[in-house]
């Protein structure tokens, strides 16, 4: 809910801290916080806290202030995904005018219901809300998986599942504030008494420029240990993927835009808030709950951190922009620290990319970096669903699935059930094992950005 934009400026990530006074939700964001996101939380916790004593005959009138209240701050990010909508709606409309298949007719004219959408914000999210189990809704799941070996980003497959994608992402405002709702009677004693603090972003930092051995060849001559005798068949390897795949190009090109700073994201911001200042989470639960699934380097950086934090899950997306946080001025273990996460990571990266380029994978087909909240079983889903609201205050003892529960984090302790809550990501279970890694810029929209393997 406080990720109101698309692009990645304002993916925000929060940790809950317990002190002897109060609990502490220590925020950051991809962008600074201070100035929309810290505020806006805070009135929202506010708000849940009011709620959560309201009187029974309330509940309805408050549930539908709180959604218009979230729903209003998201207005950026709704404008975009109904520009994005219209386009993917053109796409797939001019297909199926040229398909003669009954079956196909009950499908175009709703579709041609969203094409012609110009209600507010509210009333448009609403619909995609009730929508989400439709029949035609089913229909663009099958469309959008057939047939499985195209994997152009502009086959018209795609065209469908980003359909159902904006769909999805607009119905889950309303989503969103129920899993809030269900579990005010839970965070009661957590927002009893609270505050909400802002951590400054970092700096952006300026990219290296290129110089003669930024290209692949030299690339690969660092990668593999001196006289490495697989090196000739690396290369070869290489030289066979850069003819059809144009990855020179495309590395190079990126060296090229002179606006190109890095930063370091939300999620290891608050890691690293954590780890340094040594404060202590809530419930003694060192999960850090964040606006969309980390990328592949912040996963890295986690599983190497020696913090042992709840691993997120992850679409495994590289962000070329991406850099890790500063060590600790004039602390030589910090700085020992982080030189020991930097090298673990670069092992694994390593490992991977000459992976690839011995498989001669190909480009990998472009995926979202934001879940579309429609599961694949939504009859198993609403069951889980009774099931935790029949759970005095939406749980137990052990934290339950983030992913649809108590947060917007994808993550979840419960392994029987992890591939209902990983469905929007292809081959995913248990935030391990996801789709192959692919790199893109940050700062374009996340639903329009590119990507190819290592």
């Amino acid at each position: 809910m406080c990720d109101f934009d698309k692009g990645g400026d304002t993916v925000t990530a929060i940790g809950l801290e317990a002190t002897p006074q109060k609990c502490v939700f220590w925020v950051a964001s991809n962008s600074s916080p201070e100035k929309e996101i810290g505020p806006f939380l805070e009135s929202l916790l506010t708000k849940l806290y009011t709620i959560a004593f309201a009187k029974v005959s309330s509940k309805l009138m408050e549930r539908e202030n709180l959604i218009a209240k979230c729903i209003n701050f998201a207005a950026p990010r709704i404008k975009k995904y109904r520009a994005l909508l219209k386009n993917a709606l053109k796409r797939c409309l001019d297909h199926l005018r040229t398909m003669e298949n009954e079956d196909l007719t009950g499908l175009s004219e709703w579709l041609q219901r969203w094409e012609s959408q110009q209600d507010p914000d509210l009333v448009l999210c609403r619909f995609a809300y009730d929508q989400r189990k439709s029949e035609p809704m089913r229909m663009l799941a099958r469309l959008s998986t057939e047939p499985k070996y195209k994997s152009d980003r502009h086959a018209i497959r795609h065209s469908f599942g980003l359909v159902r994608h904006y769909i999805g992402r607009l119905g889950h405002h309303f989503r969103a504030a129920d899993t809030l709702l269900s579990c005010v009677a839970r965070l009661q004693e957590d927002l009893h008494d609270f505050e909400v603090r802002c951590i400054p972003r970092p700096p952006k930092s300026s990219i290296p420029t290129a110089d003669g051995k930024t290209n692949l060849k030299s690339i690969l001559v660092r990668m593999l240990p001196a006289k490495s005798p697989d090196h000739d068949r690396y290369q070869e390897a290489l030289v066979e993927m850069d003819t059809k795949h144009h990855l020179s190009r495309d590395f190079l090109k990126n060296y090229k835009d002179s606006g190109w700073k890095a930063r370091v994201h939300a999620e290891i911001q608050v890691l690293e808030h954590f780890h340094a200042g040594k404060l202590s989470f809530a419930s003694g639960d060192p999960f850090i709950a964040c606006s969309k699934p980390a990328c592949f380097c912040c996963l890295l950086y986690f599983q190497h951190h020696p913090g042992d934090f709840v691993l997120p899950a992850s679409h495994r997306k590289i962000y070329l922009n991406w850099r890790p946080p500063d060590a600790v001025p004039g602390d030589e273990n910090s700085e020992l620290c982080l030189r020991a996460i930097i090298d673990a990571m670069t092992k694994t990266i390593r490992r991977d990319a000459l992976r690839q380029i011995e498989e001669k994978v190909p480009p990998k087909a472009w995926h979202p970096d934001s879940l579309t909240r429609i599961t694949e079983s939504a009859v198993l889903y609403d069951k889980i669903r009774e099931s935790l609201d029949n759970d005095s205050a939406c749980g137990s003892k052990e934290p339950l699935m983030e992913s649809e529960h108590c947060g917007n984090s994808s993550w979840t302790r419960n392994d029987d059930l992890s591939s209902v809550f990983y469905a929007d990501f292809s081959g995913s279970e248990n935030g391990q094992t996801m789709p192959e890694a692919c790199y893109s810029f940050e700062e374009r929209s996340d639903e329009s950005d590119g990507g190819v393997v290592l």
